[in-house]
């Protein structure tokens, strides 16, 4: 099933990821050892078996809202440089051009909540205001900083996707 989502094909590996972890522990909880051949789980006791998958669930949840803030922030610089290739039909040309390597160059660094508030007006700002919570839940993920804030991973999907939605909209 194709989708025009770009955070589609991240979604759905992590929703594998989780079914599978499901079955593991079913095949542990079962005692079904049969299952659990050529795993990490096998020769250990239940109890040691299932924090390894608790603690990879988790990890899971983590990584994937990891992945889906960085293609999040990708799509959203490279929408910030194509709306600047506007600046090159002006004149001066030269200085146009200037403008817009400069634009290209620098808009890598400038601070995601401020590329954020642009979207203020055009995108409803509980929508911008969710995805500073999932880049705050990003920034523990990625530094382990102090500030964390917890996002669950379907909470961050459904915000992210929709202010990708919004903004791949054909304006009116």
């Amino acid at each position: 099933m194709q989708s025009d989502n770009p955070l589609e094909p991240i979604w759905q590996a992590y929703q594998v990821t989780r079914d599978c972890l499901k079955v593991a522990q079913r095949a542990i909880n079962k005692q079904q050892p049969s299952f659990l051949g050529g795993t990490q789980c096998v020769g250990i006791p239940q109890q040691e078996a299932t924090q390894w998958i608790v603690m990879s669930r988790d990890e899971s949840d983590d990584c994937v809202i990891l992945s889906l803030w960085a293609v999040f922030e990708r799509i959203i610089i490279d929408y910030m440089q194509r709306k600047g290739q506007k600046i090159l039909d002006e004149s001066p040309k030269v200085f146009s051009q200037k403008f817009y390597k400069q634009l290209q160059r620098e808009v890598e660094y400038w601070k995601i909540d401020d590329i954020l508030d642009l979207f203020k007006g055009t995108i409803d700002p509980i929508l911008i205001g969710h995805a500073k919570q999932i880049k705050d839940h990003r920034d523990w993920v990625a530094h382990r900083n102090i500030n964390r804030g917890k996002v669950l991973p379907d909470f961050a999907y459904k915000i992210l996707s929709e202010i990708l939605s919004q903004i791949q909209q054909p304006a009116e």
